[in-house]
C-alpha cells in the first residue's frame, strides 16, 4: 500500500526547508505542466523521464512525489517501485490542485 500525505503535511514538510540529501522532492508533470506552475523547492522530473533519473534516487530516503491531481504521481509510486528505487515512496494526495485549493502559492 502507497504512503500518502495531504497538502497541508507536505506543505509543513517543505516549509522545514530540509537541507537533507538524502529527501528529493519530485513533480512527475509534463515539463509545459511544471513551467506553468510549481511548488517552490520541488523539482521537475516528468513521469515518462523517470527510469533515465535513476542514479539520482539511488542515495536517497525518502522521495515526495506530486502531480496535478494525484494520479500520475501515484503511477510514478508504482514505476519507481518496480524499478527497484529503495527510498520511502511518498504520494502528496490530490497534487497541486489540492495545493491550490488550500490556499497555496504556487510560481511562477
Amino acid at each position: 500500500m502507497q504512503r500518502q500525505i495531504d497538502v497541508a503535511t507536505f506543505k509543513k514538510i517543505i516549509d522545514e526547508g530540509t537541507n537533507d540529501a538524502s529527501i528529493d522532492f519530485i513533480n512527475v508533470c509534463t515539463t509545459p505542466e511544471y513551467d506553468e506552475m510549481h511548488i517552490e523547492g520541488v523539482r521537475s522530473v516528468p513521469l515518462d523521464t523517470l527510469a533515465e533519473h535513476l542514479t539520482e534516487f539511488a542515495d536517497k530516503k525518502k522521495i515526495y512525489i506530486h502531480c496535478k491531481s494525484g494520479r500520475r504521481s501515484a503511477l510514478a509510486v508504482e514505476t519507481l517501485e518496480k524499478l527497484g528505487v529503495g527510498a520511502e515512496l511518498i504520494n502528496v494526495e490530490g497534487g497541486i490542485h489540492a495545493w491550490i485549493d488550500a490556499g497555496f502559492k504556487t510560481n511562477p
